[in-house]
């Protein structure tokens, strides 16, 4: 399918690993121009890498703690700067910690906040202006499945995810006005770093039970999903092909999510 994303410029935040590198690699494979950001200078140096000779000229990378407003608006800056526009926003940067609840302190649900939802925020007001005088743009927040399955051992990401599936639908109701489509993606459990991560914190495997194994039982498909999956959908969403896609919270999940909603 010819997706039009030819000539657009991107910006993927937490572009360095996972869904973020895939959904960068995958803009430049349609011809787009992207900057990617992220805390680690080396993960974004391998990203950029991964882009090839052939990509080289259409990929920009800027080290930047999202937490940090003044680090947002250097992001955009650098993005004006090197390409002349933003098309599309990929807010994808931040996690949340797992933790029982009563050992979770109020340092960390604010630390993790400022992340992954103000950081989205932040993010979304800074280029909105841009794509306003553009007259068109796309702001894609990928969010997270556990909006949608409250658990006890994930408070703290579950609610951040749920206040970004309500800020989503609310941005798409002012941004509409300007030409602007906002969206948000809710996956599930896909094999990045990070899920082995929080499978650890959260879970650990039972006795002589492997990795693999335990991956088999967290989705009706008896895998979890790819990042490359993740990033398709993204690109989807991004392009003209889905230009009557707005406000929507859209689940990617294997079916996980056993809920009528999501």
């Amino acid at each position: 399918m010819e997706l039009g994303l030819e000539g657009k410029v991107a910006i993927v935040t937490g572009g360095s690993k996972g869904i973020g590198r895939a959904t960068a690699l995958g803009f430049l494979n349609e011809g787009a121009s992207v900057l990617v950001c992220a805390r680690g200078k080396q993960a974004l140096d391998e990203t950029v890498a991964a882009a090839g000779h052939g990509g080289r000229e259409r990929i920009d990378a800027i080290a930047a703690d999202l937490t940090d407003a003044s680090a947002i608006k250097q992001v955009v800056a650098r993005c004006l700067e090197r390409f002349g526009r933003v098309d599309i926003l990929v807010n994808n940067a931040g996690s949340a910690r797992a933790g029982e609840f009563l050992k979770l302190t109020d340092a960390d649900w604010l630390t993790d906040w400022t992340l992954k939802f103000f950081g989205y925020v932040r993010m979304a007001r800074e280029v909105l202006p841009v794509m306003a005088r553009q007259k068109s743009g796309v702001i894609i927040n990928v969010i997270g499945g556990a909006a949608h399955n409250p658990r006890g051992n994930y408070m703290i990401g579950g609610s951040a995810n749920v206040a970004l599936n309500h800020f989503t639908k609310a941005l798409a109701d002012e941004s509409a006005q300007y030409g602007v489509r906002a969206v948000g993606i809710n996956p599930g459990p896909i094999l990045t770093e990070r899920l082995l991560k929080l499978r650890s914190s959260m879970a650990p495997a039972s006795a002589g039970q492997s990795v693999e194994e335990a991956f088999k039982h967290m989705t009706p498909l008896g895998r979890v999903g790819k990042a490359e999956e993740v990033a398709d959908l993204v690109l989807f969403l991004a392009s003209e092909r889905a230009a009557f896609i707005h406000g929507a919270n859209i689940t990617i999940d294997g079916g996980s999510n056993k809920g009528l909603m999501g």
